[in-house]
């Protein structure tokens, strides 16, 4: 059945009402960039991600971790710094090539790179949004708590382990599917916005404690 009016609005309150901090770290000046939007960073990542340069690269894929972990204090910085120490010159160059030369990289073509910390959808994803926030979202275990109340959306097809998502050729399809449903719900009732925005608010219902709210809006929708 479709959203109804109040439906819609609950869904457009929620989106409005995210406020995941915009974290952003400058690794040429050692210290994180304070007051940037949510816009300004996405930009910023996308442009060190699909510059073609293997430094800048480092840089984009230290601040998707960066970004993701802000919430976890010393986790941030614990994350990054392990990426940074590990990564080799040769899975640069490999990154490099794959996110400058391809809009939509599919999860598996990420998860084949063999970044460090980047093994699960969680962050996988992440990079996919990064670099197509108008038709890719992140898919993690907080939105997979939809499932847990309502096991007949489209991530019923995602297949999860006891810790994690695997970056699997069943999960990368799940996630594609994920991507499309979202899609679908931008197109019908919210145009103006992006992909990402949808899973930002269904985040966001989760994050407040409406889980419940957030699987109706999906199942619905």
């Amino acid at each position: 059945m479709p959203l109804t009016p109040a439906q819609v609005l609950q869904l457009s309150t929620a989106i409005a009402g995210y406020a995941f901090p915009p974290a952003y770290f400058d690794y040429s000046a050692g210290a994180p960039v304070i007051g940037l939007t949510m816009a300004q960073v996405e930009a910023r990542i996308r442009s060190d991600l699909t510059a073609g340069v293997p430094s800048r690269t480092k840089d984009g894929l230290s601040n998707v971790l960066y970004w993701g972990f802000t919430q976890m204090g010393g986790l941030s910085d614990v994350r990054v710094g392990q990426f940074r120490t590990n990564v080799s010159p040769m899975q640069l160059r490999a990154a490099s090539l794959l996110l400058s030369g391809t809009p939509r990289p599919t999860l598996q073509s990420i998860k084949k790179l063999l970044l460090p910390q980047f093994s699960g959808v969680s962050f996988v994803s992440k990079v996919r949004m990064f670099l197509d926030p108008a038709g890719s979202a992140t898919l993690d275990q907080q939105i997979m708590k939809i499932h847990g109340v309502r096991p007949t959306t489209v991530l019923a097809a995602v297949r999860p382990s006891k810790t994690n998502i695997p970056v699997s050729a069943a999960n990368s399809a799940a996630y594609e599917a994920w991507c499309e449903r979202l899609d679908y719900i931008r197109n019908m009732y919210l145009p103006h916005l992006r992909v990402v925005d949808i899973e930002r608010g269904l985040f966001h219902l989760i994050q407040s404690g409406n889980v419940e709210t957030s699987a109706v809006l999906l199942a619905d929708a």
